[in-house]
């Protein structure tokens, strides 16, 4: 892990207001703390600190010097920012170290180059872009380096696959996956036909139908008829015997 120095002010003010005030002022308000000492309150210029983690990133071990005393060697712990915008800078906590002793941090992954799977259809799938690693902090890397280019189609980097030295401790399951390429996901949508035959058959059944149903219809007006007959002589017998 990289070192670079980092001048910084204490404050004697706290709470809210405090914090607003100094950010009004062009400064963040941040915290140094650990190793069993006093918390320490501090303010950065706010634009020399955005420079400075533009130039080191997050993961450097920082000799801060706090209003020109003796410097100590410290790590970021955390960094606030704004959750709408995020290069607005809200606080810092910094934690102390001692370079003789382990330190946890969590180091970036970078990919580099195109993989060879990707011309042939492939997906490149990236789910696990950081590693956390224990060692002392001289052997901390500032990030962690994956050339992808000769990867095809099914093959995988997994935690495990990372070849580090032998004093730097990986805290992630072995078994996690890093980087992959696979067979792009088709969605296939099942359509069903239709035969023109089950229509015709449907058709005759309904032609059927409509002639059974005519069948019927004339079956009970000729019933209607042959009921009407006898009614219809019995009135001539009564007129005969009447007369």
């Amino acid at each position: 892990m990289q070192q670079a120095n980092l001048q910084v002010q204490q404050r004697d003010t706290f709470g809210k207001q405090s914090a607003r005030a100094i950010r009004r002022d062009g400064d963040i308000p941040a915290v140094v703390y650990g190793r069993k000492q006093d918390t320490i309150p501090i303010r950065i210029n706010v634009r020399a600190f955005k420079q400075f983690l533009r130039t080191y990133g997050e993961n450097v071990i920082i000799n801060m010097e706090v209003s020109e005393g003796k410097s100590e060697p410290v790590v970021f712990k955390e960094i606030q920012r704004d959750p709408v915008e995020k290069q607005v800078l809200l606080h810092a906590d910094f934690i102390r170290i001692s370079l003789d002793e382990p330190v946890t941090s969590s180091v970036p992954i970078v990919i580099v180059g195109t993989p060879a799977g990707l011309q042939e259809g492939g997906v490149m799938e990236f789910p696990l872009r950081v590693l956390t690693l224990n060692c002392l902090p001289a052997k901390m890397p500032n990030e962690i380096t994956i050339d992808v280019t000769d990867m095809d189609i099914g093959d995988i980097v997994y935690v495990q696959d990372i070849e580090l030295d032998d004093e730097i401790e990986v805290l992630d399951e072995l078994q996690r996956m890093i980087v992959s390429v696979s067979q792009p996901r088709v969605i296939v949508e099942e359509v069903v036909e239709v035969e023109e035959g089950e229509e015709g058959e449907e058709g005759e059944e309904g032609e059927e139908g409509e002639e059974r149903a005519e069948g019927e219809d004339t079956k009970s007006d000729d019933a209607e008829e042959e009921r009407t007959e006898p009614e219809l002589i019995s009135r001539r017998r009564r007129k005969d015997d009447d007369e």
